[in-house]
């Protein structure tokens, strides 16, 4: 009986636990250093930090907000063509000048109207190295749907996992034949999570030694641990279905 190979070589699918276990750990060693800011002794401590923040919170709170927003979508659209400031940075930024209620609404549409553009230039100019390097694999074009009109699912995993590039992959769904709104309707579904988190963290950035900054980065880690989990399991669940198809 012929041997099939798995949609993702052993060592790969290896590194992916490898990582997941990664992240968790991370989350657990935030757990652990969040309870040792709460101690009293390490409150008082920095006591003096703190007070520092403070003023540098009212400073940001005395920002122009329409300036802030013009600057924030400014940064996203800019992004779009040359990828040097992280999304991290951006969606930080917008938390720290907004409630976080705004904050998520002006990052998901600055996000989206990226992702927009990146995806009319895939459709243009074609998919890029990556779309041509995955092309290149059967099993991968099948997976992806790179011919036809993507797999929407991948498309919301991929914006889940914070290690896929968003232009790459907005990209990438560009050159198939899904239609923009679909795009962005399973894109946004990915990135949500994200968007969440950082637009918190934002709000929280200047109280740095306390639950409320804490908590979103230990989210995260979790969120990034299950994602590498879901893609090592959505590997392993192709594999499985080509075996059978071939038995």
């Amino acid at each position: 009986m012929e041997q099939v190979q798995s949609v993702t070589p052993p060592k790969k699918r290896k590194a992916l636990k490898i990582a997941a276990i990664v992240c968790f750990s991370v989350a657990v060693a935030l757990v652990f250093i969040t309870y040792f800011f709460t101690l009293s002794a390490v409150q008082k401590s920095l006591q003096d930090l703190n007070s520092w923040f403070t003023q540098i919170e009212l400073y940001v709170a005395s920002f122009n907000k329409l300036t802030a927003l013009l600057i924030i979508i400014a940064l996203f659209l800019s992004r779009s063509l040359f990828p040097i400031i992280p999304f991290s940075v951006i969606f930080i930024s917008c938390g720290m000048v907004f409630p976080t209620p705004v904050a998520v609404i002006i990052n998901a549409v600055g996000l989206m109207l990226m992702c927009s553009i990146k995806f009319h230039w895939g459709e243009r100019r074609g998919g890029g190295k990556v779309h041509k390097l995955a092309g290149k694999s059967k099993r991968v074009t099948e997976f992806m749907d790179l011919k036809g009109h993507g797999n929407k699912w991948m498309l919301t995993l991929m914006c889940f996992i914070p290690f896929f590039p968003v232009g790459t992959v907005s990209r990438v769904y560009g050159a198939t034949e899904m239609k923009l709104g679909t795009f962005l309707k399973y894109s946004l579904l990915g990135f949500l999570p994200r968007v969440l988190v950082w637009s918190y963290i934002g709000v929280n950035i200047l109280n740095p030694f306390t639950i409320e900054f804490m908590a979103p980065f230990i989210v995260l880690s979790i969120i990034s641990g299950i994602s590498l989990l879901l893609l090592d399991a959505l590997f392993n669940e192709r594999k499985l279905k080509n075996e059978k198809s071939r038995n």
